[in-house]
């Protein structure tokens, strides 16, 4: 299964201070991660994807399906550019789907960037109904093959002009519908396996992001999130610093990106996240079917 981040700060941060330099790094975690689900290998080597936002309003994406470990322009690029709004993957495929440059994550629309973790289980019983219901410039943007990249574009669907700008709690309530429009279908395909659905989306503003299964036993795929005034170097180890309450810098991820425990809270299953432009946090139980207090 995927592993992710992303960040998001009143300043620039080097990428090579989230991707290469930490000690569990993303690109340490496409091949030694700890938290996957599935135990069928602790590897992420079937490509990865870099995205940020600089001077303009639509992002910049770099994408390849090299393994994240082994790819040198990847670590040029991290030692020479910087962002204060930045996403990163590194991919595991699942189910029949090809390795391409095409199904690798982030995806980007307009001003709009989209990730994902898991999977969602018999996609292939609900995609042609999937399909049917965009819009034609938004079936015409999918490039790929991939369940994640269909999601984005039903939440693209569920926005009322996704060439706009937005709220987050425009971005809110356009994921709760997507999460919801998936589950009906999967309940009238009579899909009983369980999806993964740890979404994450931004407009370089705002982030939105979920931990959520289709289970209201198990615990949703590895997410956490750090928050403070700076992710930097201490001593040679990188940290959460705090120096007041104030925050000037959200960091979420799949696994923590660091060793200090303290510096890191698991997002609890079936929550979504949201960074306000202002840097607030604010979490939201998802209370649907699924949803299940005593697993909080």
């Amino acid at each position: 299964m995927c592993r992710f981040l992303l960040y998001k700060s009143n300043s620039p941060i080097l990428l090579a201070d989230l991707l290469t330099r930490p000690a569990h790094s993303i690109i340490m975690q496409s091949f030694n991660c700890k938290l996957r689900v599935d135990l069928r290998r602790p590897m992420n080597g079937d490509g990865f994807g870099v995205g940020w936002y600089g001077e303009h309003a639509d992002p910049c994406i770099f994408t390849s399906t090299l393994p994240a470990w082994s790819n040198v322009n990847l670590q040029r690029l991290a030692e020479e550019i910087k962002s204060s709004m930045v996403f990163a993957h590194v991919r595991a495929t699942t189910g029949d789907t090809l390795t391409s440059e095409s199904n690798c994550h982030p995806w980007q629309f307009g001003s709009l960037m989209w990730m994902h973790n898991g999977c969602i289980a018999g996609f292939d019983k609900i995609k042609r109904k999937l399909q049917m219901e965009l819009r034609d410039d938004i079936y015409l943007a999918i490039q790929g093959t991939t369940d994640s990249e269909h999601a984005f574009a039903l939440f693209l669907n569920m926005l009322n002009d996704p060439y706009g700008t937005f709220t987050f709690d425009e971005l809110r309530e356009a994921m709760l519908k997507t999460i919801a429009r998936l589950n009906e279908w999967l309940r009238e395909a009579h899909v009983d396996e369980v999806s993964w659905m740890n979404f994450a989306v931004t407009n370089g503003q705002s982030v939105v992001c979920t931990r959520y299964i289709t289970s209201r036993e198990m615990e949703g795929a590895s997410l956490f999130y750090s928050s403070g005034s700076e992710f930097q170097s201490v001593d040679s180890t990188y940290r959460m610093v705090k120096r007041n309450k104030h925050e000037d810098v959200v960091v979420v991820a799949s696994e923590p990106l660091t060793f200090e425990r303290s510096d890191w809270m698991a997002i609890p299953t079936n929550t979504l996240l949201v960074i306000t432009p202002k840097l607030n946090v604010h979490l939201h139980p998802i209370k649907d079917e699924y949803w299940n207090p005593a697993r909080r």
